[in-house]
């Protein structure tokens, strides 16, 4: 019989990923905070404000998989950080409450972090070994972290994914910068000559697959694929794959400052992801380019 993966973020685009490429190995159970969504079969209803989580999405449950979360790129009102630093640490926390209050021994518990770990302004090449940053994206990471952390209490294998910027065709960076692209326009923030760590999505779900069949993940892994690019690097890449002749317009990063607030902060680059322990662990990277992905687009 597979084994119970409870998958939280039901309605993300990461977690739907997951879910395709688990869904042959293991018995999927999601939970999700919005009740129209829920089934009773295997999508079931929490609410952290009241501590609430159906424990049929629990019992007897092997593996959690921690993806929910606020959108980082809504605007950072305190209100919504506050939605952000909730949605992924305190749900996190009630989860491991919930598991010691019905005695599961968990066997690992996989959770999203962000390079935002590493702080927000650093401009460095960093692994996992690297010190956590001290701002409060950086506090929210690490408190993150040791929300997943505590699973090891439990007996359970830790995992946690510090995810760089995520490319999907269907959301994010990649929907927003092909749009102009096809009408040949491209922009780049200045300074274009920062590095710019990215993953695909579907190495992620990959990743996330690979360490629930393999025991020797564990702790911290940098989400980012090993090429080294700068912004410009990036950009002209993904024109040559889209419209190579689109003309390409700087955008100082004060005019997105302006726009985004201290949102333009996780699209300015600066930090390589080093990703030396994810190639070691023997994962292969189905994307290791944009061209691998955008030429089969």
């Amino acid at each position: 019989m597979s084994e119970k993966v409870l998958i939280t973020g039901y309605n993300g685009a990461l977690a739907k990923r997951v879910a395709i490429i688990l869904e042959k190995k293991f018995h999927l159970v999601f939970l999700t905070s919005n009740k129209e969504s829920v089934n009773n079969k295997n999508i079931f209803f929490w609410n952290i404000n009241e501590g609430y989580i159906d424990p049929a999405a629990l019992i007897d449950c092997k593996h959690i998989v921690h993806l929910c979360g606020f959108n980082i790129m809504n605007r950072w009102t305190k209100k919504n950080r506050e939605l952000m630093y909730s949605s992924r640490v305190l749900t996190a926390n009630l989860l491991f409450n919930k598991c010691c209050a019905l005695d599961l021994k968990i066997k690992s518990f996989i959770g999203a972090s962000a390079m935002g770990y590493y702080g927000l302004n650093t401009i460095a090449d960093v692994n996992e070994s690297s010190e956590n940053g001290d701002d409060w994206l950086a506090k929210l990471s690490l408190d993150w972290e040791n929300a997943a952390n505590q699973f090891v209490e439990i007996g359970s294998r830790v995992t946690n994914l510090r995810i760089s910027l995520l490319m999907d065709l269907n959301s994010g960076f990649l929907k927003v910068t092909l749009l102009p692209l096809k009408i040949g326009i491209a922009s780049v923030f200045t300074p274009a000559n920062l590095a710019y760590s990215w993953i695909h999505i579907d190495d992620v779900a990959r990743f996330i697959l690979f360490s629930l069949e393999n025991k020797h993940i564990n702790g911290p892994y940098n989400m980012a694929v090993p090429k080294r690019q700068s912004q410009r690097e990036l950009i002209k890449e993904i024109k040559s794959c889209v419209f190579p002749f689109a003309i390409t317009f700087p955008i100082p990063i004060f005019l997105m400052k302006f726009i985004l607030g201290g949102r333009s902060q996780v699209l300015s680059g600066g930090l390589y992801l080093k990703s030396d322990k994810i190639l070691n662990s023997g994962f292969n990277f189905t994307y290791p380019s944009v061209t691998s992905f955008l030429k089969k687009a």
